[in-house]
């Protein structure tokens, strides 16, 4: 049994994709793990905003004065990001960067105003000085892009782990859950594969996901949640929802998805939702 091991930075993160083959399979294998690279990179050009160039960036630079034309990929994560913002009622919102840049924090925060036309795959935003970011959901997205491309490339085992986001192909791994308390040390752990495994939570980058109705840093019982699902996007929008919403709203939330979480409440309790709780190790 062989094994290939990619680290690379993109998405604004540090990601390793590995992947496990019998001999026979390793051009395949590293073929596969090339365009699984590219992909990602890819997705980065077109998504982020620290890129001037990019889908993202351009989108918001031409807010409130002209359609920007996108890729067909960037359309439909847009249009994704438009249904999680329904289901969660506005609390999943990738129009909150304003309230990240000081000079236009007084800037409209509302899904609604993304304008997406499928006729010619363009996207605008209502007015001048709105903007979005993609953050809270891309990696979950690309984990399951990533996961594809290796299957159909004949890859039967492997790990991909895009800065935390997690996904097993083919065989059951532990995956860890960092301690929201003391981010070098693990909280717990899961059994998982061929799924995705998204944490969001306060260490990460401090408390960078936002409320978009009081326009604050959320602010609820939550330290940390890992959410558990076939579906990547899904399971990244509803992270970053139920650390708004709290463990109450969120375990709503997750089973209206069809997900399963992992809660790590700031007084340290540890729950999990019923369908997963077996699978569940604490440290």
């Amino acid at each position: 049994m062989g094994t290939i091991e990619k680290i690379f930075v993109a998405l604004g993160t540090v990601n390793c994709m590995t992947a496990h083959f019998d001999e026979s399979k390793r051009e395949s294998a590293r073929m596969a793990l090339d365009r699984a690279e590219e992909y990602i990179n890819n997705m980065d050009d077109r998504l982020s905003v620290f890129k001037p160039d990019s889908e993202i960036s351009q989108i918001n630079a031409n807010a409130g004065v002209r359609d920007t034309l996108v890729g067909r990929d960037t359309f439909e994560l847009l249009r994704l990001c438009v249904k999680f913002g329904e289901v969660t009622g506005g609390v999943f919102d990738i129009t909150t960067k304003p309230l990240t840049d000081s000079e236009n924090a007084g800037a409209r925060v509302d899904y609604h105003d993304l304008r997406l036309n499928e006729k010619i795959l363009s996207a605008r935003l209502r007015s001048v000085g709105q903007a979005i970011h993609l953050g809270g959901i891309a990696k979950g997205y690309a984990v399951d892009r990533a996961a594809r491309i290796l299957e159909q490339h004949g890859v039967k085992h492997a790990v991909i782990n895009l800065g935390g986001t997690v996904r097993n192909i083919g065989k059951k791994a532990a995956v860890g859950i960092r301690n929201p308390f003391d981010p070098d040390r693990i909280a717990a752990s899961i059994e998982s594969a061929d799924e995705a495994v998204v944490t969001s939570g306060l260490y990460e980058r401090g408390n960078h996901i936002f409320d978009p109705v009081s326009g604050k840093p959320a602010v609820s019982d939550l330290a940390s949640v890992t959410v558990v699902g076939k579906d990547g996007a899904a399971a990244d929008a509803a992270a970053t929802a139920c650390m708004v919403f709290g463990s109450k709203r969120g375990t709503m939330l997750l089973d209206l998805l069809g997900l399963e979480g992992i809660f790590i409440l700031r007084d340290g309790g540890i729950f999990s939702t019923g369908q997963i709780r077996e699978r569940v190790r604490s440290a």
